[in-house]
């Protein structure tokens, strides 16, 4: 079972907790983020599974995935500057931390004066 975990902390808004099987969508949905601000969104992961993600935003962010190992904060993907992306995170390419649960995180970051929308969504697989 994997879930979409609330990060809670500094300036980043976020959302809700779901669980969901793999090959199943965990999350479409609508972010406001205020100006200067940023919105982050956490999935576990399994060994063995991956997940696509694609996200539109109204405006320029700056956009990464992320997860927390023991020798620190590791970026798989960095973009600045981008309204829209598309990807797949497998875990099995990057430094695990345990062999049981890995928490891949989606961040944006308001570049913008005003708020902005991003719209975005995540399907867990099997691999």
């Amino acid at each position: 079972m994997c879930s979409l975990i609330v990060v809670a902390g500094g300036c980043a808004q976020s959302s809700h907790i779901l669980k969901k099987e793999p090959g199943t969508e965990v999350v479409h949905q609508t972010l406001t983020i205020k100006p200067g601000g940023s919105s982050e969104e956490c999935i576990e992961l399994r060994q063995g599974m991956v997940f696509d993600y694609n996200f539109d935003a109204s405006h320029f962010v700056n956009f990464n995935i992320h997860y927390h190992a023991e020798d620190g904060v590791k970026y798989p993907v960095i973009q600045k500057g981008i309204m829209y992306g598309k990807g797949n995170i497998d875990p099995s390419t990057h430094d695990f931390y345990t062999p049981d649960q890995e928490f891949y995180c989606l961040m944006w970051d308001n570049l913008n004066e005003e708020k902005i929308k991003v719209s975005f969504s995540c399907v867990l697989k099997n691999k």
